[in-house]
């Protein structure tokens, strides 16, 4: 427990304090809205609030918290994944066997072997998923299934994980507010660069990038998400991580390159997720969070933010 840490509880206070002021915005702007809008935002109100809490006790719980967290909302997510490859086809077995490589990956990470699973994983997963399938004799739709369940163990287990790795670089040094800041700055920095990039697209967005894929996405919105992760990012992390404004470039620099790294993987994180869900032929993975979706529809961008800002974090402080 790092109740005692009085930065991270700081930290958490300033998140509901902007969490509560957004709140009140949001609500206001909601005067005399249509009742079935209203109901969707207050919706996506409740499962922020709820998501802030679950995020809260993860970081107060420290590494465990963090693990347990991340592995949980892989799991939700690559469950969603799997029902949208289609559950007849793939089977109980690979179910199964998914889900029980998922657990002894993290295992070996709750055990402090994070380096070798991480080596290990993409051809251990390889092997997992076309042996279960081909040694069953699954052969309707094989490379579709072997493919697509590879696809969800390296999306929801694998590259998810990376946002718990960046607390376990041995090479950073450790903020005030201990390695949980490293996860913090990623998580914050991610949904705001969501958010950020949905408002300035409803705003001003006229340019389309890839309106096949996902016609709301647009270049304004990706600009100012880019813009306002890279200011954000900068102004937290004297906070959260150890790049402090007084190191110059290698504080204030490295700052806001992670914030545009952030946001641009971010941005291909959702359009990954996006293409997924159109070749599947449904707008959300579930109906788990009302008001946004399903699980997928909240961790899109950071299963391609957090290998990012690892691999950033990695080579910029060698």
């Amino acid at each position: 427990m790092q109740m005692g840490n009085i930065h991270l509880l700081q930290s958490i206070a300033v998140i509901f304090l902007v969490l509560t002021l957004g709140t009140v915005v949001r609500l206001f702007v909601l005067r005399g809205a249509a009742k079935n809008i209203t109901g969707a935002r207050l919706g996506s109100l409740k499962t922020w609030w709820a998501l802030a809490v679950v995020l809260s006790l993860a970081c107060l719980l420290g590494n465990v918290g963090i693990i347990l967290l991340i592995a949980a909302c892989g799991a939700i997510g690559l469950h969603e994944f799997l029902k949208l490859l289609g559950p007849q086809v793939l089977g109980m077995p690979t179910w199964i066997a998914l889900y029980a490589a998922g657990g002894i990956y993290y295992g070996f990470v709750f055990l402090g072997f994070d380096q070798t699973i991480r080596c290990l994983a993409p051809f251990g997963f390889l092997v997992v998923v076309s042996s279960i399938r081909s040694c069953l004799g699954c052969m309707v739709g094989y490379i579709r299934t072997t493919a697509g369940s590879y696809l969800g163990l390296m999306l929801f287990v694998y590259c998810l994980s990376h946002s718990y790795f960046v607390t376990t670089l041995w090479e950073v040094n450790e903020p005030a507010i201990g390695r949980v800041g490293w996860f913090l700055y990623l998580v914050v920095l991610t949904e705001v660069s969501d958010i950020a990039q949905a408002i300035v697209g409803r705003t001003y967005g006229a340019t389309k990038i890839i309106p096949r894929t996902s016609p709301n996405k647009s270049l304004e919105g990706l600009a100012g998400g880019m813009v306002i992760s890279m200011a954000l990012a900068v102004a937290i992390a004297p906070w959260l991580t150890a790049w402090t404004w007084k190191a110059g470039w290698n504080g204030v620099g490295l700052a806001m390159l992670s914030g545009l790294v952030i946001s641009v993987f971010g941005f291909l994180g959702g359009t990954h997720m996006s293409g997924i869900k159109r070749d599947a032929g449904v707008k959300d993975g579930s109906t788990l969070l009302p008001g946004q979706g399903g699980m997928i529809d909240r961790i899109d961008s950071l299963i391609f933010s957090a290998p990012a800002f690892y691999y950033f974090v990695l080579i910029t402080t060698r």
